[in-house]
């Protein structure tokens, strides 16, 4: 007789990593299912040329969460990271913006430039602490639904009201941000173009439209979220995967890669199981998925058993990807042309941005609009092996290049013969910012959503499980009446970055859905 299990998860992403850590803690019996032969997801560590190793998709600690991080005990479980110390901004001018974890040396940075944006600079976070402390809060919460008029659910909505009824000046704050583009936003506040672009550059990171565009201001709010600052994990990010995996492993949870789920089974409007790609049937008493919902509504769960509402709305679910990555494998560190230690007072900026101006960013957005991709694009340029030294073989240094903007097809052309020119594009910003990078590359790597999407079975690329705009967000993430990590069957749950509150390594979809999960466990209700 086969052997059935409490939960099983489908997809080993850090998400699902984290949801059967929390199951299993909690006493279940859980078997997680992982397709490629590591877990991790996007959320890995791995070798791009000989000698030298990458986090290949994500590439940031600061929104792990530090709930996930106490409850699971992942530093105990060897999870290590150190903050960044400096960022530089060129300004396409000759010289640069050093925005450093000191404070006060960034006031001093901008006020080379404008005196008032030095005074409103330490004003504009001010104002949106306590939009950020809220978006914060709201992370942890399940979504009320006000579209449901059921009892339970108008109760739990008249709870959330009253929990956030003084909030006022926030709400006003993350209402404008959910509006107005980024520019406006930033506008408001600072005059030097270095300066806007720095905080707009935010705004691009997983988005798909440009920084002019109403409702991007949410983007860079959103930014700010994570607790963590900008900080590396020694190892790369697969070293918080590492480290989720052990701290389920440790409770009781199972782990198998090499599992290739094809479809979730049901019964009776009840998920009853999977089968994997070779047949194998696998029962349990829930299912959860990590997966895209676009995945999981319609691939591994046929349409024919899902609410016509939900397929209409998941086949409209946007994911379109537009950033691309580029590992780059050098033989010293990237000198920037507009860096002076001397006159910036600070130590070498081992993360940069590149994207001088607001109009930069824009145009960069402009030449995909179109189904093209960037003549210019936005860099970011982090170099982790100046922290982490294992990454890279003595001497010499791994340099992750984070740009835009990318289609994941093009109009016109095939991506099979653009990829080079692409490279060249964003190796000549690099050459103009920092004089001779490209003559340092030994070996490269570029990925672009089409191969995230092939890779990790993200539809159209997009890190984020989906684009966080005003109607994919909270109760409407991935749809209205589902999204309290719940769906149309029984005992099928979802844990996915496609839930609330979204994209970036945080853990808190997985923490979210496993608190669910474990109150109908106990109340009985699955």
């Amino acid at each position: 007789m086969a052997e059935r299990w409490d939960a099983v998860i489908v997809g080993g992403g850090h998400n699902g990593l984290a949801c059967g850590a929390y199951l299993a803690r909690a006493g279940l019996r859980v078997l997680l299912l992982e397709r490629k032969a590591i877990v991790g997801g996007a959320a890995v560590t791995e070798e791009f040329a000989p000698g030298f190793r990458a986090s290949t998709y994500s590439f940031i600690m600061g929104h792990l969460h530090p709930k996930v991080v106490a409850d699971l005990e992942l530093r105990r479980h060897g999870l290590r990271h150190v903050v960044v110390d400096n960022v530089i901004s060129p300004d396409g001018h000759g010289d640069c913006i050093v925005f450093s974890k000191d404070a006060a040396v960034t006031l001093a940075q901008i006020r080379r430039f404008s005196a008032r944006d030095a005074e409103n600079y330490p004003k504009f976070f001010a104002n949106l602490s306590k939009t950020v402390d809220l978006l914060r809060r709201l992370q942890l919460e399940t979504p009320v639904d006000p579209t449901r008029r059921d009892l339970a659910s108008l109760v739990r909505l008249a709870g959330f009201a009253w929990r956030y009824r003084h909030l006022r000046d926030e709400i006003t704050t993350l209402v404008e941000a959910l509006s107005m583009s980024a520019y406006d936003y930033v506008a408001r506040w600072f005059e030097t173009p270095v300066v806007q672009a720095k905080l707009m550059y935010w705004a691009t990171i997983g988005g798909t439209v440009g920084p002019y565009a109403p409702g991007t201001a949410f983007y860079l709010v959103a930014h700010l979220i994570g607790q963590g600052g900008m900080a590396f994990p020694m190892g790369g990010m697969g070293a918080i995967t590492q480290a989720l995996a052990a701290a389920g492993r440790e409770k009781g949870l199972v782990i198998r890669t090499r599992a290739d789920v094809r479809r979730i089974l049901s019964r009776a409007g009840r998920a009853t199981g999977v089968v994997l790609a070779d047949g194998e049937e696998i029962e349990a008493r829930l299912v959860v998925s990590n997966l895209n919902a676009r995945t999981t509504f319609g691939d591994l769960v046929p349409a024919a058993e899902l609410p016509a509402d939900l397929v209409e709305r998941i086949g409209r679910y946007r994911t379109r990807g537009k950033s691309f990555k580029l590992l780059c494998a050098v033989d010293r560190l990237p000198t920037y042309a507009a860096f002076d230690s001397l006159r910036t007072n600070v130590d070498y900026p081992a993360y940069a941005h590149i994207g001088p101006t607001p109009q930069y960013l824009e145009r960069a957005f402009d030449d995909a609009k179109y189904g093209w991709y960037s003549s210019k694009p936005f860099l970011s340029p982090i170099v982790p092996s100046f922290y982490d030294p294992s990454l890279a073989p003595e001497g010499r240094h791994v340099v992750s290049l984070y740009g835009g903007v990318t289609p994941h097809t093009l109009e016109g052309g095939h991506w099979d013969r653009e990829r080079d020119n692409l490279v060249a594009n964003a190796f000549a910003v690099m050459d103009e910012h920092a004089p001779g990078f490209s003559a340092s590359v030994l070996a490269h790597k570029l990925i672009l959503p089409a191969d995230i999407e092939a890779d990790l079975g993200m539809p159209g690329g997009n890190t984020l499980h989906g684009e966080m705009t005003l109607d994919q967000l909270f109760f409407m993430r991935p749809a209205p009446g589902y999204s309290d990590y719940r769906s149309p069957l029984h005992a099928l749950y979802q844990c996915g970055a496609s839930t609330h509150p979204g994209g970036a390594v945080s853990g808190v979809p997985g923490h979210n859905a496993a608190r669910e999960i474990l109150a109908d466990v106990k109340r009985r209700r699955v």
